[in-house]
C-alpha cells in the first residue's frame, strides 16, 4: 500500500518498493497462517524427500533389472532403425567374412528415390546406373580411368559407403549374392582438401592424406583414392601413385583408385595384383553412359568433352599436334578395345535373352504337353466309362428282348412270326439309334490305307480313342472284332486299333454279342503352305500339330513347294523340338518328294 497510508493496517512491514511510495506489509491477522503454511510446506518437502529416499533404495536392489531394460530397449530401437533403413532402400543383407568384395546392382544410398524422399533432396531426373563389380584376394587391387564427369568417383564413394554399412550391419541397396570381406581398415582419400589458413595445396593434401593412409592402413583394409597422382608433374605424380599402389599391394590391401594418368593404367595392365576398369562414354550421344567395365583402361576424353563444350576448333586442333602421334595411337587403340569389349557385351547380353526366351518356350510347351496329357487322359476314362455305360444298358436289353421272346414262345396264344420279327427289328435300331448318339462324341479321325496296323489273331489290341482293350477273336479284311476281359465284344476298323502286348485278358465269362459302330470325323492329315510368306507360318504350323495329336493322327504331311528353299527351312525349324514329334523327314518321290514334309507323331 501507500507509504501514507500504512498506519490504516497493523502488521509487519517486509519491503519498499524502490521509488519509496510503495511498501509491502503483512497484516498481523495473516502472521498465524504464513507461520502454519510454513510448517506444513516444510512437513511436505519432508515427507516427499523421505519417500523419494525410499523408492530409490528399493530402485538400487533392481539395478541389474533396469540394466537389462535399457540394454534390451536400446536393441530394440537399433533393430527397428535398421529394419526400417532395409525398406526404405529395398536392401539386402551381404555375406560378409568371404574372400571377394563383389557388389551386384548397387546403387549409392544417395541416389535412391525413396532415400532422396525422405532427406527432403530433389528428385533425380535420371535413372539410377547400377554397379556391378567384382574383386578377389588373387587381384584386390582395381585402377578406374575414363573420361571426366563419368562417374569414377562415384564408384569409390558406392564401395565405400555399402562396405561401412555392411560392416556396421546395414543393409545395402543391393541384390542378392552381393558378398563383403570383414574389413580390417577404411581409408580413404576423395576430393580437394586445400586451405589458405593452412597453407595446403592440392597436391599437398592430398600427400598428407596419403601419409596418413600408409601409416594406418592394416592387412585386409581398404583404401580409396581418388585422382592419385594429381596436382602435380604428370610424370612424377603417376611414378609417386605407382610407388603408393605397390605398397598397399604389399601390405595386402583391398585398393579402389581413379585416375587420369595413363602411366598407372599401363602399370596395373603389368601388375598380377591389379587389374583396369573405366567408365563407358557413348562417342554417339558424346555424354558418359555411368557404365563401369571391368577389364579395360578408358580414355580421359579432354578434348572431346572441351569440343562438346565449345572450345575453338583451332584451339583443339593444336592440341591433337602437340599431344603426339605415339600418344594418339594409344588413345585410337584404347578406343577400339572399348568397341570391341561393348559389341561382345552387347552379343553377351543378346544371348542371354536368347536363352532366357529358350527356357520359357521350353516351359510353355512342357505345360502344354502336360495339360495335353491330362486331357487325354481325361478324354480316355471318360470315354472309357461312357462305352461301359452304352455296353451295359444293350447287355440289359438285349437280355430283356430275348426273355420276352422266350416269354411269348411259352405263350399259349398263336404267334405272328412276321410281327414278333419286325418289333424286334425296330427295337435293335433303336438300342443301335441311342447307342450312335452316344458314342458320337468319341469318333474317330480316317486313317489313310498305307499307315493301318498290322494286327493277328489272339492278339491284343487298344482301341485308338475309346482306349478300349481285348483279344483279337475275328479279324476280316478291314473288319477287327475285339473281346474285353468282362466278355463284351466290339467291332471296329483296323486303322482305328493298335497292337500291344498284354497277358491278363479274362476272357472266361461269355456274354452277350453287342456290335458298335462308330462312324469317322473328317479332319485333313495334310497343309498347304505354297504361297505363304516363311515369316508368318510358324503359328499355323504349330497349330496344325496341336490338332493332329489331339485328333489321334499319326502321320501329317506339309507341302512347301522347292522354290528357293527358304519356306521349307522356316517349316523345319518350326518343327524343331516340339515335343510332340518323333520323326521328321522329306516325303517319298510319289507324295511330293523333298516338296513336302512328311512327319511322324508320337
Amino acid at each position: 500500500m501507500r507509504v501514507d497510508r500504512k498506519g490504516s493496517v497493523p502488521g509487519l512491514v517486509l519491503d519498499r518498493s524502490s521509488s519509496g511510495a510503495t511498501v509491502f506489509l503483512e497484516p498481523f491477522e495473516a502472521v498465524a497462517l504464513n507461520n502454519d503454511f510454513v510448517e506444513a510446506d516444510r512437513e511436505f518437502t519432508q515427507a516427499v524427500q523421505a519417500f523419494l529416499r525410499e523408492l530409490l533404495d528399493r530402485l538400487r536392489t533392481r539395478r541389474e533389472d533396469f540394466e537389462r531394460w535399457q540394454k534390451f530397449q536400446s536393441e530394440v530401437d537399433e533393430i527397428l532403425a535398421l529394419l526400417r533403413w532395409q525398406s526404405l532402400c529395398d536392401g539386402v543383407l551381404p555375406t560378409l567374412g568371404t574372400q571377394r568384395l563383389r557388389v551386384f546392382e548397387a546403387r549409392h544410398p544417395l541416389l535412391l528415390p525413396a532415400v532422396r524422399l525422405a532427406l527432403d533432396l530433389e528428385p533425380l531426373a535420371h535413372d539410377v546406373v547400377p554397379l556391378n563389380l567384382e574383386l578377389d584376394e588373387t587381384r584386390p587391387g582395381l585402377v578406374i580411368s575414363g573420361s571426366n564427369t563419368g562417374g569414377k568417383t562415384v564408384v569409390l564413394k558406392t564401395v565405400g559407403l555399402l562396405s561401412a554399412l555392411a560392416q556396421a550391419g546395414c543393409a545395402i541397396p543391393a541384390k542378392a549374392g552381393t558378398e563383403m570381406p570383414e574389413l580390417t581398415s577404411l581409408h580413404a582419400d576423395i576430393g580437394d582438401h586445400q586451405t589458405l589458413i593452412g597453407s595446403l595445396s592440392t597436391f599437398s593434401s592430398h600427400i598428407l592424406h596419403l601419409k596418413r593412409i600408409l601409416t594406418q592402413a592394416k592387412r585386409g583394409g581398404l583404401v580409396l583414392l581418388d585422382e592419385l597422382g594429381t596436382g602435380t608433374d604428370p610424370k612424377e605424380g603417376a611414378a609417386l601413385g605407382i610407388a603408393v599402389l605397390q605398397a598397399l599391394s604389399r601390405r595386402h590391401c583391398w585398393v579402389l583408385c581413379s585416375t587420369h594418368l595413363g602411366e598407372i593404367s599401363q602399370w596395373a595392365i603389368r601388375h598380377p595384383r591389379f587389374q583396369n576398369a573405366s567408365v563407358q562414354f557413348d562417342e554417339d550421344r558424346m555424354a558418359p553412359t555411368y557404365r563401369l567395365m571391368v577389364g579395360q583402361p578408358g580414355q580421359s576424353r579432354a578434348l572431346t568433352i572441351a569440343a562438346k563444350l565449345g572450345l575453338p576448333r583451332w584451339v583443339l586442333d593444336h592440341a591433337d599436334k602437340v599431344l603426339g602421334r605415339r600418344e594418339q595411337d594409344w588413345r585410337e587403340f584404347l578406343k577400339s578395345l572399348e568397341a570391341d569389349r561393348l559389341h561382345l557385351i552387347e552379343q553377351a547380353e543378346e544371348q542371354t535373352r536368347r536363352e532366357a526366351a529358350l527356357l520359357k518356350d521350353q516351359r510353355i510347351l512342357t505345360e502344354r504337353e502336360e495339360a495335353l496329357h491330362q486331357k487325354q487322359d481325361k478324354f480316355q476314362r471318360d470315354s472309357q466309362e461312357k462305352l461301359q455305360r452304352v455296353l451295359e444298358f444293350l447287355d440289359h436289353e438285349s437280355k430283356r428282348l430275348v426273355k420276352e421272346l422266350k416269354e411269348k414262345q411259352r405263350s399259349i396264344e398263336p404267334l405272328n412270326a412276321d410281327r414278333i420279327g419286325t418289333e424286334a427289328t425296330e427295337r435293335v435300331k433303336t438300342l443301335q439309334q441311342i447307342a450312335q448318339a452316344e458314342l458320337e462324341p468319341l469318333r474317330l479321325a480316317p486313317r489313310a490305307p498305307k499307315h493301318t496296323v498290322a494286327l493277328r489273331l489272339d492278339g491284343y489290341a487298344r482301341h485308338r480313342g475309346l482306349g478300349v482293350e481285348g483279344r483279337v477273336i475275328t479279324l476280316k479284311g478291314d473288319r477287327v472284332t475285339l473281346q474285353t476281359p468282362q466278355g463284351r465284344r466290339l467291332e471296329a476298323r483296323v486303322g482305328e486299333l493298335e497292337p500291344i502286348v498284354r497277358a491278363d485278358f479274362d476272357a472266361s465269362q461269355p456274354m452277350g454279342r453287342v456290335r458298335v459302330r462308330a462312324a469317322s470325323q473328317d479332319l485333313s492329315c495334310e497343309i498347304n503352305l505354297i504361297g505363304r510368306a516363311s515369316d508368318d507360318i510358324q503359328f499355323e504350323v504349330h497349330r496344325f500339330v496341336e490338332e493332329a495329336l489331339a485328333s489321334g493322327q499319326r502321320f501329317i504331311r506339309i507341302v512347301h513347294g522347292h522354290g528357293t528353299g527358304r519356306l521349307k527351312t522356316a517349316v523345319r525349324e518350326a518343327l524343331h523340338g516340339h515335343p510332340g514329334i518323333s520323326r521328321v523327314e522329306d516325303a517319298p518321290q510319289t507324295q511330293g518328294g523333298s516338296g513336302a514334309t512328311v512327319i511322324t507323331l508320337r
